[in-house]
């Protein structure tokens, strides 16, 4: 596994290069990243600065051979530390962006909670640790603590540019989460409409309950897709020891940050129901 070596600047010039690219796309409307009727997209979940899965994905994408298949990526950084072990997970945020330098129509990211807290400050604490610190740090130790600034800045531009969600003609939202029960209230699809500001990203209530939302029901689900106008959701977000799980014939969650992760294929042409979903999910493991 190679991690290509930049230096402060090109680490900026690709972060901001990718954040262009995720404002300019023809797919993007407003908040949404709106996928094409044919092809093939491939959900994440939870990356966490997992790279051995991430270079798994890659290799399965082949995107350089496959021009219609539509990677997602979310909740990329903070990655789990043990002791004194450095978060390298800025790693994998920085190969993402070059990804999307590289596949601008065929790279796509969904705003997390992780990568929401990293570009507004606000404190996650993982084991007694603050990760945005920690992040900050590894940033430091790579490019020196002078330069760290510079791409620590360009990499919230980066993060800032993220859609909020992604919509497929077949009637499939993928999000990084979905609002909660108790956030239906307050729940505005007027937010979709537009390009998030960044008190957007630091207030509005839908937003924060999109990325952070737990404990849904079936007949919250139900409303929230009448809402949608959809009929199935494919988060990450909720851990999932054996990689997925599927809620309500009507949610499926996937994570990808450890030995038995997973991700989701699936055909753009043609209509998809959960267990059809949940029989295309593959195993990073499996990957070689």
């Amino acid at each position: 596994m190679t991690v290509v070596q930049y230096d402060a600047r090109q680490a900026a010039d690709v972060y901001r290069r990718a954040a262009e690219l995720n404002r300019l796309s023809p797919l993007r409307h407003g908040a949404i990243v709106r996928l094409p009727g044919y092809g093939q997209a491939v959900m994440t979940g939870d990356l966490h600065g997992n790279m051995k899965n991430f270079e798994k994905l890659r290799r399965y994408a082949m995107l350089d051979r496959v021009s219609a298949r539509h990677v997602i990526l979310h909740e990329m950084v903070h990655a789990e530390k043990h002791g004194d072990d450095v978060d390298h997970s800025h790693e994998l945020l920085l190969e993402a962006a070059a990804l999307k330098c590289e596949f601008p129509e065929q790279v796509h990211f969904l705003q997390s909670n992780h990568e929401l807290a990293q570009l507004t400050g606000y404190p996650i604490a993982k084991n007694g640790r603050l990760v945005i610190d920690d992040f900050n740090d590894g940033v430091a130790k790579t490019f020196g603590a002078e330069s760290a600034e510079s791409v620590l800045q360009a990499a919230n531009e980066f993060i800032a540019s993220f859609a909020l969600a992604v919509r497929t003609e077949n009637r499939i939202w993928m999000s990084h989460s979905l609002p909660g029960e108790h956030d239906m209230e307050t729940f505005d699809p007027t937010v979709f409409e537009r390009h998030p500001t960044i008190d957007d990203l630091r207030e509005n209530k839908t937003i924060l309950s999109l990325v952070w939302g737990r404990r849904h029901t079936a007949r919250q689900l139900d409303e929230l897709a009448a809402k949608l106008d959809v009929d199935v959701f494919l988060c990450g977000h909720q851990p999932q020891e054996m990689g997925y799980t599927m809620l309500f014939d009507r949610q499926i969650i996937l994570a990808s940050d450890h030995n038995h992760g997973s991700f989701l294929p699936f055909d753009l042409s043609r209509p998809q129901t959960t267990e059809q979903l949940v029989r295309n999910i593959r195993k990073f493991v499996a990957v070689a």
